[in-house]
């Protein structure tokens, strides 16, 4: 609640740094209390201390923001409209959850418990990386709230631009992430998990281009007081992935589950980005995506000329990076806007102003 209320507020970085340190305090107190010998009963303790004290800095951080408490007696009308509100998007978070996790569930059903440990060892890195876009999200939804109310065609740039960051920075991590599937795989499971595990890792990671839109689409969609229509699609998008998975599984193991994971994104996507461009002008997705799709072209064509190694991933990189900046994706104001979201120190180089100012050509 008080996270909500700083990001509310538009101060994501108060929570972001407490989160922080309330990691840091995890470890460092877990590992204090497992060498003492309290094993998981002190590691349980140490996380009541941690979320004690996390709440406590909160409250303290955010006295401004709650101000003085008002009236004792619950305002019932308030209340109402809240619930009213609220419902479809806690339905909304209840069908994501089963969206990304069903197949987990159907793996251990048809296949047993040794499949889904080599798939979930791809999946635990899937489930650290979008916690990228579950904060970008977060960050800019305060911001595309106000503009859907006051000026819809900010809020149609917020949007673009915000799909260009997150499509353009999947591309190359997905690569990354593919080439290198095996040493990951290694340092979180072991070398019993190679190889299926580095599999599927390979296959699940190209479900984050369209995770990560899906992701910032949904906020734009609640945004514009959708929530009711997005509870429809992931209905659909969640009997779709589960359709793929008990037909798909048996024949195709963990396989399946990967790529219905990509193809049931791609069904949540469609009418994620039809709801949009039925409100906000301008949002042309063919013109958000070539750039980044003609940059990962020349990226992998690298790639395989050199062959899948760490200085070749290294190398084609760059070159994403560079066809990327040469087909300017973003605007003027674009390219302002994204210098002033990086750190002070990197604004003067040249190449750096030259990639975000210099920006003439509409993305």
């Amino acid at each position: 609640g008080m996270t909500s209320l700083f990001y509310a507020n538009e101060q994501a970085e108060r929570p972001a740094a407490i989160a922080t340190i309330t990691t840091m305090n995890k470890a460092v107190f877990g590992v204090i209390a497992l060498l003492l010998g309290y094993g998981i009963v002190g590691l349980a303790a140490i996380s009541i201390f941690n979320n004690v004290l996390t709440l406590l800095v909160l409250l303290w951080a955010g006295r401004k923001l709650i101000g003085r408490i008002g009236q004792p007696a619950p305002d019932t009308r308030l209340i109402r409209e809240m619930v009213s509100e609220s419902l479809p998007l806690m339905l909304n978070h209840f069908l994501a959850t089963i969206f990304f996790q069903v197949d987990i569930l159907i793996l251990q059903a048809l296949k047993g418990a040794e499949t889904v440990a080599q798939y979930s060892t791809g999946y635990k890195w899937l489930l650290a990386i979008n916690i990228v876009p579950s904060f970008f999200t977060q960050a800019l939804f305060p911001v595309m709230s106000r503009q859907a109310q006051d000026d819809r065609a900010a809020l149609s740039r917020t949007f673009r631009f915000g799909i260009k960051l997150l499509f353009a920075a999947t591309l190359p991590l997905a690569v990354a992430f593919t080439v290198l599937a095996e040493p990951l795989t290694l340092i979180l499971g072991g070398a019993r998990y190679i190889p299926d595990g580095a599999i599927a890792l390979q296959l699940m990671i190209w479900s984050i281009p369209i995770g990560w839109m899906n992701s910032l689409t949904q906020y734009a969609l609640v945004s514009l007081g959708l929530q009711r229509m997005i509870t429809r699609a992931f209905a659909a998008a969640v009997s779709f992935n589960i359709v793929a998975n008990v037909i798909f599984i048996p024949e195709y193991g963990f396989q399946a589950a990967a790529v219905a994971t990509i193809v049931s994104e791609l069904a949540l996507f469609i009418p994620f980005i039809t709801l949009v461009r039925g409100k906000l002008d301008d949002v042309r997705i063919s013109s958000l995506l070539w750039r980044p799709l003609v940059a990962l072209a020349a990226m992998l064509l690298l790639l395989f000329a050199l062959g899948a190694s760490l200085p070749a991933l290294i190398a084609s990189g760059v070159v994403y990076v560079a066809v990327l900046a040469l087909l300017r994706p973003l605007d003027a104001a674009e390219g302002a806007a994204l210098l002033r979201l990086l750190p002070a120190g990197l604004r003067d180089y040249t190449l750096v102003r030259w990639i975000t100012v210099a920006q003439s050509r509409s993305g």
